[in-house]
């Protein structure tokens, strides 16, 4: 069984680690364990885990995991990053990877947030919510960026979260990160996402490829 770890920033992202991508990978001989980046109390106020991800935290995260683990992947978002070096998202994952210049190392970004990914079914929130108000309002924002759920994104206040709890907003609900996010995207499942995050599908392909999968 190889051993990945993989450096997550948050609980929205350890819980779509665990449901989604852990029972996935055991069909390639994959253990993936996911760990949330540790925090400082000075440099991010209260918080002791999640969120404040520099580039400066990534290496000392990720050299703490290469010793424990056969290769370490990372699953941050590119819009929350703090001091970005770069404004482009395939930089940045080789900013990382060269802070090791390691095999061991996957570095991967998400473009731009976690919330991306749950822009790729418009109609789960109809059937979920039993009114089509998200669903249609979806369906118009992946029209502009012609259906590259990726690319959702042109300014702090049009990210993928802002944009979901603007719309949830608009039917009455509160979009909490933690709560919905990853019980959204278990419902509309890995296969779905994999077709239309194609940047985040490269990255599970990356992964599946060191082991080797039955499917």
């Amino acid at each position: 069984m190889i051993r990945i770890a993989i450096s997550v920033e948050g609980q929205t992202e350890e819980a779509f680690v665990k449901s989604l991508l852990v029972p996935y990978f055991r069909q390639c001989g994959i253990e993936m364990i996911p760990v949330i980046v540790t925090t400082s109390k000075d440099r991010c106020g209260t918080k002791h885990k999640g969120g404040c991800i520099t580039l400066e935290r990534v290496k000392n995260e990720i050299e703490k995991l290469l010793h424990s683990f056969d290769y370490v992947t990372t699953f941050y978002d590119f819009y929350g990053f703090q001091n970005r070096p770069t404004d482009s998202v395939d930089e940045l994952e080789k900013r990382i990877y060269n802070l090791f210049d390691n095999r061991k190392v996957i570095s991967y970004v998400q473009q731009y947030e976690f919330e991306t990914l749950l822009f790729c079914d418009p109609g789960y929130y109809q059937e979920y919510f039993g009114e089509s108000t998200i669903s249609d309002e979806m369906k118009k924002i992946l029209a502009i960026f012609q259906d590259d759920v990726e690319k959702i994104n042109d300014s702090p206040q049009t990210a993928p979260s802002k944009r979901i709890e603007a719309l949830f907003e608009k039917i009455g609900e509160r979009y909490d990160k933690v709560f919905y996010g990853e019980a959204i995207a278990s419902d509309i499942g890995l296969e779905v996402i994999r077709k239309k995050a194609r940047r985040f599908n490269a990255w599970i392909e990356k992964i599946k490829s060191l082991g080797e999968c039955i499917d």
